[in-house]
């Protein structure tokens, strides 16, 4: 399994409130392919190589798509746009060579407003990448068993995206 990771970058982003975020973004493509190993999958597994679009939006950019999108005059810290799931369940196009998953949205400007130092700022955007990942996976948090199941899979690979960025093993263990 290989993920790759497309990163856009808003032309008015603060590349100084996204520059730390490299690190992360640079292991989470052996961080995802650990978890797409170990995450359930749906009969008849995926394809060998799934693609990530990852955008990074000012709070105006993201304001505008969270009011498109889900009728929210604000700007919120992700937003994720799943391609394959269908009532809730993910169910990806097995016959393609390579499986679009979708998109994540990342707003670093409202993420570093509701931190207070450049650690948390990092296992901030960490964990959102990693709630963002999964949602493209058809996971959710509307009922508490569901909830509870998400924070547990976005903090391991949370943690698992800060391990490897910081140099250590990329793997996501105990799902």
């Amino acid at each position: 399994m290989k993920v790759h990771l497309r990163l856009d970058n808003s032309e008015d982003a603060d590349p100084a409130s996204s520059t730390p975020f490299g690190d992360i973004l640079s292991a989470a493509g052996g961080v995802f392919e650990a978890a797409l190993r170990e995450l359930p999958v749906p009969e008849g597994g995926m394809p060998g190589t799934v693609e990530i679009s990852v955008s990074l939006l000012t709070p105006g950019e993201m304001e505008e798509q969270n009011s498109r999108h889900r009728g929210l005059d604000e700007p919120t810290d992700v937003l994720s746009f799943p391609l394959w799931e269908e009532e809730g369940e993910f169910r990806p196009d097995r016959m393609l060579p390579v499986l679009p998953l979708g998109d994540i949205l990342i707003c670093p400007g409202y993420v570093r407003k509701t931190v207070s130092s450049e650690e948390d700022f990092l296992r901030e955007m960490a964990l959102m990448l990693a709630h963002g990942f999964l949602h493209l996976l058809a996971w959710d948090h509307d009922t508490d068993e569901r909830r509870t199941a998400m924070e547990t899979a976005q903090e391991k690979i949370r943690d698992a995206l800060l391990a490897a960025a910081s140099g250590g093993e990329g793997g996501v263990r105990g799902q």
